[in-house]
């Protein structure tokens, strides 16, 4: 497979966009000793699937006072993976559409277009990663793109499946995972491996790229890796759910990619078969120390990331989307089922406690949890098919403030913060919701 992917990508690679190269000379010329480092990073921001690389939906910087609803913009179609956030606050969606732009990079300011995209199958599923120069990076069945920030293609890479939301995994080199099972690291400039190709399963379908999509959404056995992989950078770990070929459940497993004389490679650590399997992506604790996972049957599991080995497991009631939030202090908010009450509970070592619980609040969203000690979510209107974006104490679980979503119904993808504290949300209906400071629009 290694050589096949090195002759398409060859024939397919495109020089990077000249907006790149003068941002790079600039930079060069700057710097007093002719050296600097242009590898691309994780923007600073809402920059990936789960805000950051550990999938915690966690944000530090702080939210203005005066927060108010500032543009919506329909997508076109449903929107189903959550949105992201650059360092700029261009907020980047991706959607289902019988035609037009499926994938659109949208200015803070008004919600208009910097640039769209038709996609081929695949996208739905994919948050864009952006690096610190803007420059988005996205699956599509049997390819990943990278982009300059102005839209143009900078390179393909043909892969088996379709890739899901990638994450960095050092500097300039970012980790695609498969919905068939493929693991590819990749210099983001060059567009070539930094490590060997690793398949999980011997089953894979070239000529079929959607081959196990339906089971991605349901987590079933045709789907050997359903949702993107939380990375811990500093340690050279990543994690994922993923299903064996004839097992009976999928697994948290574990993998290290550091350099062994010289040379990088992806190598597992360990597997953890949590009972009934896993659904859901895998979220990394602040420290890296903990992996934390839903089971099918509704259960929370925290595992030492060492080892795999399970510190504690916790009784949801139920998945719901499978994912959470999660503070450095060990906040968790599980995200429910549609209209779940909001709760925290805390990782207090060996055992998770509930710390408060909010049966009155209807949830229809995962949450964010901030430095600033609250949390934002979604939630339906008492009585009324609307949405609310609120705020509450992450202490107490107190309602600091509500914000209405005008012409909302249905669900959200999630809350995404800015660098400069501005809230970005969409719902499945497909219309994305900016809200900024009112001194930065009035």
């Amino acid at each position: 497979m290694r050589a096949v992917v090195r002759r398409l990508s060859g024939a397919v690679r495109v020089a990077v966009g000249l907006g790149t190269v003068a941002i790079t000379a600039t930079a060069l010329v700057s710097c007093s000793d002719g050296h600097v480092d242009v590898r691309s990073l994780a923007s600073p921001g809402w920059s990936s699937y789960g805000g950051n690389a550990a999938n915690s939906n966690y944000a530090y910087p702080s939210v203005p006072d005066d927060l108010a609803f500032h543009w919506s913009r329909p997508t076109g179609g449903p929107v189903t993976a959550p949105i992201t956030l650059s360092n700029q606050s261009n907020v980047g969606v991706t959607s289902t559409t019988a035609n037009g732009c499926n994938l659109l990079v949208l200015d803070p300011n008004s919600g208009r277009k910097n640039f769209c995209k038709r996609m081929r199958e695949g996208i739905a599923v994919n948050s864009l990663l952006v690096d610190q120069y803007d420059q988005p990076y996205v699956g599509e069945q049997t390819t990943f793109l990278a982009f300059n920030a102005g839209g143009a293609i900078r390179w393909r890479m043909p892969v088996y499946g379709v890739p899901l939301s990638a994450k960095f995994a050092a500097p300039g080199v970012v980790l695609v995972a498969t919905t068939q099972g493929q693991i590819l690291l990749i210099d983001t400039q060059s567009n070539e491996f930094v490590a060997p190709e690793v398949l999980l399963r011997p089953d894979v379908h070239p000529e079929d790229g959607t081959y196990g999509m339906g089971d991605c959404i349901t987590n079933g056995p045709r789907c050997a890796i359903p949702a993107p992989a939380a990375v811990d950078f500093s340690a050279q770990r990543f994690f994922i759910n993923f299903w064996p070929q004839g097992a009976i459940a999928s697994q948290i497993r574990g993998f290290e990619y550091s350099e062994v004389n010289g040379k990088r490679a992806v190598r597992e650590i360990w597997h953890n078969d949590i009972p009934g399997g896993v659904v859901g992506p895998a979220t990394l604790s602040a420290d890296g120390k903990t992996v934390y996972a839903f089971s099918r049957l509704g259960q929370l599991y925290a595992l030492h990331a060492d080892s795999g080995k399970e510190k504690w497991h916790y009784d949801n009631g139920g998945y719901g989307f499978g994912t959470m939030t999660v503070s450095p202090s060990g906040d968790i908010i599980p995200t429910g089922v549609i209209g779940a009450p909001l709760k925290m509970i805390h990782d207090a070592g060996d055992k998770a406690v509930q710390v408060w619980q909010r049966d009155d609040l209807q949830t229809v969203s995962l949450s964010t949890l901030t430095e600033s000690k609250t949390a934002w979510t979604v939630v339906r209107d008492a009585g009324k098919d609307s949405l609310s974006l609120i705020e509450v104490s992450s202490t107490d679980g107190k309602t600091k403030r509500t914000l209405a979503i005008p012409d909302s119904v249905g669900f959200a993808t999630g809350v995404a913060v800015s660098p400069k504290g501005q809230i970005a949300l969409a719902t499945n209906i497909g219309k994305v919701y900016f809200f900024d400071s009112k001194a930065d629009f009035e």
